[in-house]
Parts: structure tokens; sequence; C-alpha cells
């Protein structure tokens, strides 16, 4: 990110800029011996730090002028605007004056291993999709359990400079990864912002076989667009996704995704605002899958199976009445019987379920496996819904045929 200032007093112009350092080293003037900066930001970033790379450089009146010209007309352009806005930004952005490296402590939240060991438990898999360096990425998942504290021989890398380079990487991880799923050593790849715009443009069907076999990614130097692209691409192999961030890069992500989360806290609301649910702590992430999702899976499918059942019920019964009456065309059952059948006969197992909670919080939260039941649809699916249209089916029958009998006595 540049900004252009100008100061009151001796009217010089500024152009000040700030940015990860594979984009504002290249952009140093040529006598400036960047050596010392690569070294400091591979250092910081070794210590999980989260590094940005300042620059600076004068600006003449004239050059100035002409560049504010540019501007305008690429800021009212109708077509590509944010193509020609960003072109002509990068017309002011070269031989920068490096002023110095920043590194940060990007502090992880109390709780995240355990929430992410967890759910792992719970057979669900993570993709960490990141904008920070390479190795700043690989220290925060060490961290946060989210690849071995041994990481060597486990991590898979995706690079290279061409796009031959990034094609037999990848060829050579979808490889490993393919003769090595059947052992129980788990690996995770990891691939950087530059290879992955190669990969998803031109080898996205083998990626699409990587992620399917893959539990653990790590993907560095993304950026917001590619990070829905991964999640469209997870999408589109079947598997339910959950994305979570907390702050304005990760909102196309969270509205990409099957439910989206939101994080509210220093990073602002934005990403909270376009979620689908909003939670205060990572950590929350456990309670709202293991409890209140399970709740609400288990609830759903009870309610939308019983209200297929208790329509059906009713409709065999009349569809007997029918044969009976020698199709008539009268119905069994007048306008008052019909409203107390929804309101009053039938509410009652409704109001039960939305209260029901076959097992506690903490049995679910201490017994995490519970979840793959529900992820195998054990109840909600063709033989389920069978089940209980065939118990309408013998259900309309009893009923009739009881009345029927009594009737006829």
């Amino acid at each position: 990110m540049s900004v252009v200032i100008s100061d009151s007093q001796s009217g010089k112009i500024f152009l000040l800029s700030k940015g990860a350092d594979e984009a504002i080293l290249p952009l140093a003037y040529s006598g400036q011996q960047i050596k010392t900066f690569v070294d400091a930001v591979d250092k910081y970033a070794q210590l999980g730090l989260r590094t940005l790379c300042l620059g600076w450089r004068e600006l003449s009146l004239e050059e100035y002028l002409e560049w504010s010209r540019l501007f305008k007309e690429a800021n009212s352009a109708l077509v590509d605007r944010e193509w020609k806005v960003a072109e002509v930004c990068q017309k002011l952005e070269h031989t920068l004056d490096i002023l110095g490296i920043s590194a940060i402590e990007d502090r992880l939240q109390d709780g995240v291993p355990e929430t992410i060991e967890i759910l792992r438990q719970s057979g669900i898999n993570f993709w960490m999709l990141t904008g920070d360096k390479q190795s700043t990425a690989i220290q925060i998942a060490l961290l946060c359990n989210l690849i071995s504290s041994e990481p060597k021989g486990q991590l898979l890398y995706i690079n290279g400079k061409t796009e031959d380079e990034v094609a037999r990487s990848l060829e050579r991880v979808l490889l490993t990864m393919r003769i090595t799923s059947s052992e129980p050593k788990e690996l995770a790849f990891v691939v950087d912002g530059w290879a992955l715009e190669i990969i998803l443009t031109r080898y996205k069907e083998a990626f699409t076989e990587l992620a399917v076999l893959s539990k653990t990614a790590i993907c560095c130097r993304v950026t917001p667009s590619q990070k829905a692209q991964l999640v469209k691409l997870l999408k589109s192999c079947d598997y339910r996704t959950l994305a979570i961030g907390d702050g304005g890069n990760d909102v196309r992500m969270i509205q990409q995704a099957h439910i989206g989360v939101g994080i509210s806290g220093r990073e602002g609301l934005q990403a909270a605002r376009a979620a689908d649910y909003s939670i205060g702590k990572f950590r929350f992430l456990k309670r709202l899958i293991l409890v209140h999702g399970r709740y609400s899976y288990n609830r759903t499918a009870f309610l939308s199976q019983y209200s297929f059942y208790k329509s059906l019920l009713i409709c065999f019964i009349q569809i007997l009445f029918s044969f009976v009456s020698g199709i008539a065309g009268t119905s069994l059952f007048n306008s008052v019987s019909l409203m107390a059948y929804n309101v009053f006969y039938t509410s009652i197992p409704v109001l039960t379920t939305v209260l029901d909670k076959d097992l506690s919080e903490k049995t679910v939260t201490q017994n995490p496996e519970i979840l793959l039941y529900c992820q195998a649809g054990r109840l909600l699916n063709p033989s389920t819904f069978a089940g209980w249209f065939g118990r309408s089916l013998i259900s309309g029958n009893c009923c009739f045929l009881n009345h029927h009998s009594c009737l006829c006595q």
C-alpha cells in the first residue's frame, strides 16, 4: 500500500510505501544494499513474527502532476477501472529508499491449539489461508498444532519461479500424497500465492485431486480473491466448507463458504458482519460446531422428516376414505379438524424436539468423535426418509381401519 503526502512547510511531495518483502524490496533503487533487510525478514519470520517493509522516495512536482492526471483518468474509467488504477499507481512505485523492517508478534488467542486438536478428532480437516510469509505461516501452524512439532519430512512444498517448475513441484507432491494416502502418517503441503495463481489457472484438476487427498494445507501469501477461489474449489469436491476469519481480507472467503464464521475483535467487524455466525474468540468454534451444530442437525433431521410424516399420514387416511366412499370427492375432515391437527394434535413432538438434548454438552465436547455420526448423514438420508414414509403409511392404515371398524360395528 502506498500514499502520496505533501509537507505543508517545505512543499515537498513524498511517496510512502509499505508491504510484504517480496513486493517492496524489488522496488529499491539499484545502489541500495538490501541483503541486510532480507536477512532481517527471514530472522523475524522464523520467530513467527509478522513483518512489513517500509520505503519512500521524493517526487518532483512535474512527476506528481502528471501522475495525478493519469490517476483521475483511470479512476473515472467505466471499463477495467481497478486494473487501470493499479497500473497507474505502479508508475510511482519504483526506486524506493528502504527505510527498514517492522516485526510484530500477533499472539495466538487462548485455546486455539486445543480447539484445532478436538475438531480434528471429529473428522474435520483444516486449511490455513494467510497473507503472511511462508516461514511465518509455518511457525504459526506449529504453534497452533496445525502441523506436527517435527515437520521435517512431513511438509511438502509446491513452489517454483516458472510455470514448468510449479508443474513439476505439484506433480511431485501429488505423487507423494497418492503413495502415502493409506499410511497413518499425515502429510501437509505448503503453497504460496505465486504458485497458487499458476495452479488455479493451468492445473486445477491436479490440484483438486490433491485437495481431496490432503487433510492439512498451508497457503501463504494468498490474496482475498485466492482465498475465495480455494473455498470454491473445495466446495466442488463435495466437501462442506466452513471459513473463519477476523479481517476484511477474509470477507470474500467467508461469503463463499457453506458456513461463514467471523471473529469480532481487534481487526474490526467486517468479517463478523459478513458471516453467518459471529463469535468473540476462536475457541468458541468448538462449542459452535460440536454442541450447537450437532443439536441443530439432530433437530433439523427429525423435524423435516416428521413434517412429511404427519402430512402423509392425513393424506393416506383421506385416500383410503375416498376408496370406501366410492370416490365421492367429499373430505373426511372439516376445516376445524385440519387446523386442530396441525396446531394441537401434532405440535407436541415439534415443541419437545426444539428443546431436546439427547446428550449433555459435556459429553459431546469430551467425545468429539460423536460428530462423525452426523457427518455420515445417519439421521437424514433416503433410507431414513423411506422409513418415515413407511411409518406414515402404516399409521394411516391403522387409524383408518380402526375408525372404519368402529363405525361398522
